[in-house]
């Protein structure tokens, strides 16, 4: 007995509706519902960080909103890789820790912190110190299993940390996404600051 057309249309309408969740679910933003919705409410969320819109952009682009928020200078920029840059005193002996694969020549002494950022390079001096950042270590690795999945790269420079996400087919940062980012990457900010300090 073949099936019903109905019930073959249901199916099909269901399935489709799963996949729409789905991508939706993991910011894969198949139907840029997403990228519109972010669209619409980022100039409200951004401004209460006190985050100022450009002056001018093209229409159905974000443009890059700048700002300063507890003492960080920041940068956020989705239509160019979904990115945000947060400006910090210059750490004395860092190189770089970044997410890919790379060289190293720092070990902390934590598996989890060694296992996100896969390129370490700083300098004995800083290294010693940051062996002793338990804090910024713990924190770091809890960072990076919040964040696990929606980024495409973290690197911290010597005066900045950037985060670049992977949201949507086309680039843009969900304000869900950017109202938990922006003091999460403070608090790593103030955690690494404060490692440094010379005691």
């Amino acid at each position: 007995m073949s099936d019903s057309p109905v019930l073959v249309i249901s199916i099909i309408i269901i399935a489709l509706l799963l996949f729409i969740g789905i991508c939706d679910f993991f910011y894969m933003d198949i139907t840029g519902l997403g990228r519109r919705k972010a669209l619409r409410e980022f100039p409200a969320a951004a401004q209460k960080f006190g985050f100022i819109p450009p002056k001018k952009q093209p229409s159905r682009q974000f443009g890059t909103y700048t700002g300063i928020y507890k003492g960080y200078n920041f940068k956020i920029d989705p239509d160019s890789n979904a990115t945000i840059r947060l400006e910090m005193n210059p750490v004395p002996g860092l190189t770089e820790f970044i997410t890919r694969q790379g060289q190293t020549n720092f070990d902390s002494g934590d598996k989890g912190f060694d296992k996100f950022f896969k390129i370490r390079l700083v300098s004995a001096e800083l290294g010693q110190k940051l062996r002793e950042a338990v804090a910024f270590l713990t924190y770091t690795v809890q960072f990076g299993k919040r964040w696990k999945g929606k980024y495409n790269y973290i690197q911290i420079y010597k005066g900045s940390i950037y985060c670049s996400f992977k949201y949507g087919s086309g680039h843009y940062i969900p304000v869900s996404a950017l109202e938990k980012i922006i003091p999460d990457m403070v608090r790593l900010a103030d955690l690494l600051q404060t490692a440094v300090i010379e005691k």
